[in-house]
């Protein structure tokens, strides 16, 4: 089991890491990041790394801050910024390292420390309060280490760890303080409900059986090219357009004052290009649920093929697609469990469900190339070979299916099969098949069972 739960924590892990980077730079690049109302002063910017310690891991939490780092040392470089934010510059500071590493390292090691935290109070008896408690200080815990590393780097500045306190704002604080306690709960709230968990495992299903083609994948890839050169032509148009209106009104542009008009359509574009990856990511996610929801119906939950609904009205569309055809072009083969009834009453209901599983297993390694696959019912299924394959051909696949079956055992009994097949023809409806088919099935059941008949080919 455990083997089925890593993946789906992984992929869990990466989709969460993607949300929070995309939520990041949205945050850095607008003013949803910074909320300023009077009397309040409210950052918001590092909610996404808090939310990555919780719901994530450390490692998450850490990458979702170098990001925060690198977004807030983007900002800083621009030459219209106060003397204090260049401090954050590796270009302006003049001390490219000792920036990197107020910048991003500190974000950095915010990341780790809350993780850590996050990590340390999930063990205690009331994780909820710890949770939240974490969230609250998270504005403290982000301060002391950014003002400590300006302190340690910058002495010049004035600035030290001290500035946490002194600059504390009663109200803004514990607004701020008491909000993000309450988001980071609420993330942890739903990372611990039985929905994500459910939701998440429907999810792993539709990974664990390949239910996505590679056309949808790739058409992804392609769609986030294609934007990403739609949206640099129109940041590129932008700045050229500004450039030409300010010159007309007589406002010529110096290198550096176009510099800043390039540097700030660079963070519009990836504030829209965040934008788009969340609705992305959204899409990806709806659809997988779609994808999962549309296979349920038509997959048999037992044993993974198709349900009887979904076998026949597949039969019914190769029917309709070989209208016309001269001669045969497939087969239609049942199978049957023998003595399934009495396996069931002695070994029980579980044991006859992992044969039915083990059995259409089997069928699918023996057919999946060659045609579909349905469970009819009980212990009844069916093979839909559309497939041109010979008479001889046919005979091979299923004397090795009914070899393969004797590998299965019940206690000390050694499950067998039945099996029929009548060879497809033009001109017939799929009712007419399915009795055929059955017909020779129990002409196999009759002849000693562990065996097939195929009925002989009509001209």
């Amino acid at each position: 089991m455990q083997h089925r739960t890593e993946p789906c924590q992984k992929n869990i892990r990466l989709t969460i890491l993607g949300t929070l980077a995309a939520v990041e730079l949205l945050m850095s690049f607008s003013f949803l990041g910074y909320l300023h109302i009077e009397p309040l002063s409210i950052t918001f910017a590092y909610i996404p790394v808090l939310l990555a310690g919780t719901m994530a891991g450390v490692p998450e939490a850490a990458a979702i801050g170098a990001l925060f780092g690198l977004a807030s040392m983007w900002k800083a470089s621009a030459s219209y910024v106060a003397s204090f934010d260049q401090l954050f510059s590796p270009v302006l500071s003049g001390h490219p390292l000792k920036s990197i590493l107020l910048s991003v390292g500190t974000r950095i090691l915010f990341g780790v420390l809350t993780g850590l935290l996050f990590a340390a109070v999930k063990r205690l008896p009331h994780a909820g309060i710890g949770i939240f408690a974490v969230g609250f200080l998270g504005k403290g815990i982000h301060s002391l280490l950014v003002y400590g590393a300006l302190g340690l780097f910058f002495p010049e500045s004035g600035y030290s760890i001290s500035q946490t306190f002194t600059s504390f704002s009663f109200l803004s604080d514990t607004v701020s303080g008491l909000v993000i306690g309450a988001i980071v709960f609420l993330g942890w709230k739903l990372e611990q409900s039985r929905f994500w968990k459910k939701y998440w495992i429907r999810m792993e299903k539709v990974q664990s059986r390949h239910l996505e083609d590679r056309y949808h994948r790739l058409s992804l890839v392609i769609l986030l090219a294609l934007v990403l050169c739609m949206a640099i032509a129109v940041a590129v148009y932008f700045v050229q357009r500004m450039e030409y209106v300010l010159k007309e009104r007589g406002v010529p542009l110096s290198p550096v004052d176009y510099g800043n008009l390039v540097h700030l359509q660079i963070q519009f574009v990836i504030g829209i290009l965040s934008l788009m990856a969340l609705v992305a990511i959204f899409l990806i996610i709806n659809r997988r649920y779609a994808t999962y929801l549309e296979n349920e119906a038509r997959v048999d939950a037992l044993t993974g093929l198709m349900t009887r609904k979904t076998f026949l009205h597949v039969c019914l569309k190769s029917l309709e697609a070989h209208r016309g055809t001269d001669g045969k072009w497939g087969y239609f083969v049942m199978v049957d469990v023998d003595l399934f009834k009495e396996l069931n009453d002695e070994y029980g209901h579980p044991e006859g469900d992992r044969i039915l599983r083990a059995i259409a297993g089997k069928l699918r390694d023996t057919f999946d190339d060659l045609g579909s696959i349905g469970r009819m019912g009980g212990d009844e299924f069916a093979v839909l070979v559309f497939t041109p394959i010979s008479q001889a051909h046919l005979q091979d696949c299923l004397e090795q299916f009914l070899r393969d079956i004797t590998t299965i055992h019940a206690g000390t009994h050694t499950v067998s099969c039945s099996a029929g097949a009548v060879a497809i023809q033009s001109g017939k409806g799929i009712e007419h098949f399915y009795r055929e088919a059955d017909q020779a099935l129990y002409q196999a059941k009759h002849k000693g069972r562990g065996q097939y008949v195929l009925l002989k080919e009509t001209e």
